[in-house]
């Protein structure tokens, strides 16, 4: 059973599928280096938005999955 690692809100996690919350939590983890998505000459954004930028992926790839 996928943990709600990341706190989402209630409401929301329950509404996911346990495939959805688990794409949520991958996605999330998976992101948290962002060397890894962004251009190799971008410059680096800082953390606090990357960390939105990773929410935001991870909600749509459990979306898409519920």
């Amino acid at each position: 059973m996928a943990r709600n690692v990341y706190k989402v809100h209630k409401s929301q996690w329950c509404k996911w599928s346990e495939s959805a919350r688990m794409a949520f939590n991958y996605v999330y983890s998976t992101m948290s280096n962002q060397e890894l998505f962004k251009h190799p000459k971008a410059p680096t954004i800082p953390a606090k938005q990357w960390r939105t930028t990773r929410w935001n992926a991870a909600w749509i790839a459990a979306e898409a999955i519920n």
